[in-house]
C-alpha cells in the first residue's frame, strides 16, 4: 500500500493511496472466508457451501465490506505514517477498484492547525458541597407526598391553591370565539368540567385570578387579555370573555409523610431507612451535577487560553449544528419565534462555535500526549447503544451504515474526548464551596 500526503493549506491536506491487486485479493479472500463459515445456502450445511456460490450469493455485501476495510486500512496507515497530523475529517473519498484488481483512493482531509497547548493539569474549579442536609431530605419527602395529594370537594369559597371546576364558554368582541376566528380554536371555544388551578404560574392568569373567592353554583364572566405572542394569532392581544359556571371547589389535601406513604415504592422500609435512601440519591445527584460543573469550567478555562485559526468550512458546518440545537431548545421552552432571524442567530452563535471547536481540538491533543485511546470494547459498546437507540437489530448492517456515512471516526473521537475530560477532572484543583 502506498500513501501520499500533500499540504493544501494550514487546515487541509490531500490524500492519495493505492493498494496493490494482491493485497486487495487477500483482504477479499479473508472476507469471503468469514462468510463461508456461517453462510446458509439451500442444500448445504452451514460452512460447507462452495466459496464460488457464496461469492456470487453475497457479492454485494462482500464488495461493500471490502471497500469499507480498504478505506479503514488506508486511514489507519495514513495516521500511522503521519503521527503528528491530527485529522478531523477524512472527507468524501473518491476512487475504488480498478480493472487490474488494485484499489485507489483520493480525498481531501481536514486537519487541526498547529497551536500551543496550555497547561491542562491542575485546572482550578469550584463546586458546591455534596453533603445532604436534613432539610433537603424533608423537602424531597414532602415533594413525594405532594404527588400523592388528592383534591377533595369543599363547601366554601375558593382560595389560592385550590382547584375550581367550571363549565365555560368564550367570546371575543361579542361573538363566540370560533365565529370570531372563522375556524375551530379547540380549548378556547369552551369546556365542561374544566379544572382551573389557582396557582401563580398559569397559561391565562386572569382566569385563575378571577375565580378566587367563588363558590359552587355561582356564575362569573372573566375578561382576559391574551398575550401578544399567543399561539392563536387571531386572538393575540385580544380581550376574550370567559363565561364561567362554577360547579365545584376542591381543596388540595397532602398526605402525611409516613412509611405507609412509601409502602408501594419501598415496601417494608422504616422512615429512617427511607431517609437514608433519599440521602444517598440526593448525594449521587449532587456528585453528577458537580462532574458536569467541573467539565464546563475546565472547558471554559481552556477556551480562554486558546486562540488560533480554524477551518472555515468546519466552522460554518458546526455553527449550523449549534444554531439548530439552540432553535430546538428554544422551541422546547415554548419560544416559537427563535428561528425568526436566522442570520442574526448564526452570527451570534459563531463565537461560541469557535470556542467549542478550539477546546475540542485541545482535548484531542491532550489525548495524544497522554496516550488516551478508545478501545475496541468501548467502540463496540458505543455502537451497540447507538444501534439499540436506532432500533437496528442487525449490528453488522448498522456498522456498515456507520462506515458508509464516515461516522466511525467521530464515534471514536467522542469516546476519547469523554475520557480526557474525566482525566482533567480527576486532576483538577477543586475548591468546595
Amino acid at each position: 500500500m502506498e500513501i501520499s500526503i500533500e499540504k493544501i493549506s494550514d487546515c487541509q491536506v490531500s490524500l492519495s493511496a493505492t493498494v496493490p491487486a494482491s493485497d486487495v485479493a487477500t483482504v477479499k479472500e479473508n472476507i469471503l472466508a468469514g462468510y463461508a463459515k456461517s453462510a446458509r445456502l439451500p442444500g448445504f450445511r452451514p460452512g460447507k457451501a462452495p466459496k464460488s456460490m457464496i461469492a456470487k450469493r453475497y457479492a454485494t455485501e462482500i464488495n461493500e465490506e471490502l471497500d469499507m476495510r480498504l478505506k479503514s486500512d488506508i486511514q489507519d496507515k495514513c495516521l500511522d505514517e503521519n503521527p503528528d497530523m491530527k485529522v478531523l475529517d477524512f472527507g468524501t473519498p473518491e476512487g475504488g477498484l480498478a480493472e487490474d484488481g488494485s484499489y485507489s483512493l483520493k480525498s481531501t482531509l481536514t486537519v487541526v492547525p498547529e497551536f500551543e497547548l496550555p497547561e491542562y493539569m491542575g485546572i482550578e474549579v469550584k463546586v458546591p458541597s455534596t453533603e445532604v442536609s436534613d432539610a433537603e431530605i424533608d423537602e424531597t419527602l414532602q415533594k413525594y407526598a405532594e404527588t400523592s395529594a388528592k383534591h377533595e370537594v369543599v363547601e366554601r369559597a375558593s382560595a389560592k391553591g385550590d382547584i375550581v371546576v367550571v363549565d365555560f364558554k368564550t367570546s371575543c368582541e361579542g361573538k363566540p370565539v370560533a365565529e370570531y376566528c372563522g375556524k375551530s380554536v379547540g380549548f378556547l371555544e369552551g369546556r365542561e368540567d374544566y379544572w382551573v388551578s389557582l396557582q401563580d404560574d398559569r397559561f391565562i392568569p386572569e382566569l385563575a385570578d378571577g375565580l378566587v373567592g367563588v363558590s359552587a353554583g355561582e356564575t362569573k364572566d372573566i375578561v382576559a387579555t391574551l398575550k401578544e405572542d399567543f399561539p392563536i394569532s387571531d386572538l393575540a392581544g385580544k380581550e376574550v370573555t370567559f363565561a364561567c359556571v362554577v360547579k365545584e371547589v376542591r381543596e388540595k389535601q397532602v398526605p402525611e409523610v409516613t412509611a405507609e406513604l412509601f409502602a408501594t415504592a419501598l415496601p417494608g422500609k422504616t422512615m429512617e431507612e427511607i431517609r437514608d435512601i433519599v440521602r444517598e440519591n440526593l448525594k449521587s445527584n449532587k456528585e453528577r451535577s458537580n462532574d458536569e460543573a467541573k467539565a464546563d469550567q475546565i472547558s471554559e478555562k481552556l477556551a480562554d487560553q486558546l486562540s488560533f485559526a480554524l477551518p472555515a468550512d468546519l466552522v460554518e458546518r458546526e455553527n449550523e449544528n449549534t444554531v439548530q440545537r439552540k432553535i430546538y431548545a428554544a422551541i422546547q421552552a415554548g419560544d416559537y419565534e427563535a428561528a425568526k432571524d436566522m442570520d442574526s442567530l448564526r452570527e451570534n452563535s459563531k463565537a461560541e462555535t469557535e470556542r467549542n471547536l478550539r477546546v475540542y481540538f485541545a482535548l484531542q491533543e491532550i489525548a495524544r500526549r497522554e496516550m488516551i485511546t478508545a478501545s475496541d470494547a468501548e467502540m463496540l459498546n458505543a455502537i451497540s447503544n447507538m444501534a439499540q437507540q436506532a432500533r437496528e437489530k442487525n449490528l453488522k448492517t448498522f456498522v456498515r451504515k456507520l462506515h458508509r456515512e464516515n461516522r466511525m471516526t467521530g464515534i471514536r473521537l467522542s469516546i476519547v474526548t469523554s475520557k480526557v475530560i474525566d482525566l482533567l477532572a480527576r486532576n483538577a484543583k477543586v475548591t468546595v464551596e
